[in-house]
């Protein structure tokens, strides 16, 4: 396994695409988290966000073939499909939620916050559950974002893609990323201030 892991994206798609199991076992442990961490962003459900990682990877060993690195990284090929897969998952949650609760329905899921970015380390309690609630707001905060500026920023700030890439994931203009990132975070300060306020 040590040598597929020293190997770049493109071999291993070549190596798969002629039948290496080992090869796309590769590809899925090097893309998996980011995959996680942009299904999570949107839907903001673990159980969603692990349907949406088996979804997109089943989709990218059946379409293996439209891979093609002259248009891009196999990173933004594989983002692209999972932000899709999140959107259509995304949709299909507000539509079936507002069915059950009407329009009183709120896009939280309360304790089910994802605390992996938390410190840990910190012996001290109160620091934890200062930090746990800190998260907790920002987590909130980016779920009211529109899906386009909400996913520009976690690929900028989590995946620490350059805005070519994240261009190439959302099939958009570098500049029309940096003007999303940029009024995502304006639009962030001002959700968190006004719980501030609150």
């Amino acid at each position: 396994m040590k040598l597929l892991e020293s190997l770049t994206d493109e071999e291993l798609v070549e190596r798969s695409a002629t039948g290496s199991e080992a090869a796309f076992d590769a590809l899925v442990t090097r893309h998996s988290p980011a995959v996680y961490r942009l299904a999570l962003g949107v839907t903001g459900s673990h159980q969603e966000a692990e349907d949406i990682l088996q979804e997109t990877f089943l989709r990218v060993f059946k379409h293996l073939d439209r891979f093609s690195p002259s248009v891009g990284s196999f990173k933004t090929w594989v983002l692209a499909i999972a932000r899709n897969q999140s959107i259509n998952t995304y949709h299909s949650l507000k539509r079936r939620a507002a069915r059950l609760f009407g329009d009183t329905w709120s896009d939280e899921e309360g304790a089910n916050h994802d605390n992996s970015l938390v410190d840990t380390n910190s012996s001290d309690p109160e620091t934890m559950l200062s930090i746990r609630q800190q998260h907790a707001r920002v987590q909130d905060a980016l779920r009211k974002l529109p899906e386009r500026q909400r996913t520009a920023l976690l690929l900028k700030a989590q995946e620490q893609m350059s805005y070519a890439e994240i261009a190439s994931t959302m099939s958009a203009s570098s500049s029309s990323v940096e003007s999303l990132i940029f009024r995502a975070r304006q639009r962030l300060l001002i959700i968190l201030d006004e719980g501030d306020l609150k």
